[in-house]
């Protein structure tokens, strides 16, 4: 039996093709992108949340491995922008709340590295400071998600961010009060670095949020 041939595609209709990808934008998923980076990064720091408070190398290789797997991500955001000729929000905005979410959970990756160097053990003050940075990645991502459904209710949820981040700082000042009553010194030098990182780490997720509100602003 024989296979009737395809109809052929005419040339006129080859022609149309080429000019609507020629002249119709190119709208890839940049928000859906942005927002799975800024998920991966949370459970980055769900995890860097349990290492703070002592899960040890589980959770450390956690922390990595989520960092890994945002970068990639936000290296797949970079390719859309590139690709695409239009985008709901401003390009500059996209890609800089991706570069400073990517900077969050890259720091805490530094964190669990030089506690691992260090030989360093979280204690409470760690824990308490990780669990405010876990809650402000947690609204950066839902701010991120929001940034075109409901741009208001996004600056509502980087202001809660932006919260978290100034209890870290809140934080960091009892832990450090009581640091110096501590008699021995190596105890106090590592410390003093360790605790300095987490206010770091808090420092990024406030710079997300100010990218955030600029981006929501620049919308308005």
């Amino acid at each position: 039996m024989t296979i009737p041939d395809e109809p052929a595609v005419s040339k006129g209709a080859i022609r149309r093709r080429r000019w609507k990808h020629l002249f119709l934008p190119v709208v890839p998923d940049v928000i859906g992108l942005l927002g799975s980076q800024a998920e991966l990064s949370a459970a980055g720091m769900v995890a860097f949340e349990s290492w703070s408070k002592g899960a040890g190398s589980v959770a450390a290789d956690a922390v990595r491995s989520a960092q890994h797997d945002a970068y990639d991500t936000r290296r797949e955001l970079l390719a859309a922008l590139q690709a695409a000729l239009s985008t709901p929000i401003d390009q500059e905005d996209l890609f800089v709340i991706s570069e400073r979410i990517d900077r969050v959970v890259v720091q805490a990756r530094n964190v669990v590295r030089e506690g691992e160097v260090l030989g360093w053990e979280p204690d409470n003050h760690a824990a308490t400071m990780s669990e405010h940075l876990s809650v402000g990645t947690r609204a950066v991502t839902s701010g991120v998600a929001l940034l075109v459904k409901d741009p208001q209710e996004a600056g509502r949820q980087a202001d809660l961010a932006s919260d978290a981040a100034h209890e870290v700082e809140r934080c960091y000042r009892v832990a450090m009060g009581n640091l110096i009553r501590c008699d021995d010194l190596r105890e106090v030098l590592v410390g003093q670095d360790m605790y300095r990182r987490y206010i770091v780490v808090a420092e990024a997720v406030t710079a997300v949020t100010d990218r955030l509100w600029a981006a929501v602003l620049r919308g308005a």
